[in-house]
Order: C-alpha cells, then sequence, then structure tokens
C-alpha cells in the first residue's frame, strides 16, 4: 500500500495510526483475510474506511453498533461480521493487541493473524466467556 494513502488517512483522523498497524498496512495491506470463510467477514478494513468508522463518516454515520464502542479507547481495524468488530488500543508503541471491546484476543496484530491463520474462528471461545 502506497505510505501517501496511510498518510492522508491520518490527516483526516488528526493522528497516526497506531503503529504495529501501520506497519501492517504498508506492508500487506488490507482486504479479507480468509477468502474461504463463509460464517464471517473476516475482514482488514482499510485506512480511509477505517478512519470514517472512527469518525461516524459517511456510511458508518448513523451506524447504531458503534455506539458500543469507545473511539478514545481503540481504533477498529477488523470486521468480523456486519457490526462486530476487532480494534486496537492506542499508545501502544512495539506490539498493538487486539480487542473485542475489553476482551483481550491476542497480543498483537502479528499473533492475531498467525492465531486467524491456524484457525479461523480461535476468538469465538474469548467471545463467549
Amino acid at each position: 500500500m502506497k505510505v501517501k494513502e496511510i498518510e492522508f488517512s491520518e490527516q483526516r483522523l488528526g493522528t497516526k495510526f497506531p503503529a504495529e498497524l501501520r506497519q501492517f498496512y504498508v506492508e500487506i495491506g488490507y482486504g479479507f483475510a480468509n477468502r474461504n470463510e463463509t460464517t464471517a467477514f473476516q475482514r482488514i478494513i482499510g485506512p480511509d474506511s477505517a478512519v470514517d468508522l472512527h469518525l461516524h463518516e459517511d456510511f458508518y454515520e448513523h451506524d447504531p453498533d458503534l455506539d458500543m464502542y469507545d473511539e478514545r479507547e481503540g481504533f477498529i481495524f477488523f470486521e468480523v461480521v456486519e457490526g462486530l468488530y476487532f480494534e486496537v488500543r492506542w499508545g501502544i508503541v512495539a506490539a498493538s493487541p487486539v480487542y473485542f471491546m475489553n476482551t483481550r484476543i491476542s497480543d498483537s496484530i502479528q499473533a492475531f493473524f498467525e492465531q486467524l491463520d491456524c484457525d479461523s474462528h480461535f476468538y469465538e471461545k474469548m467471545l463467549e466467556e
């Protein structure tokens, strides 16, 4: 992904993306994480759409599902299914832990995708607890 696209999105946001997420966008990009998945989207949200989500703009302007997320705590980057998102926390330098609300799903974005690669539904047991 082009760094200029990321910088434009960060400018709209008014701050830089969490470092590990920014690096992921630069090195890998965004899109669907598992093409064979039939019960979940598992979509890595692109920088521009992630900013729309965070600012409640455009398509997400009147999305009631966003009311349960606190944008001061985290930054949504992954859509599991419609209205269900995972986020990374602000202010983490080296690794960005992945959360669903207050439930920690993984210790970093890298660990999250490694777990997802091994078991595309590894997080479901954590969400049930």
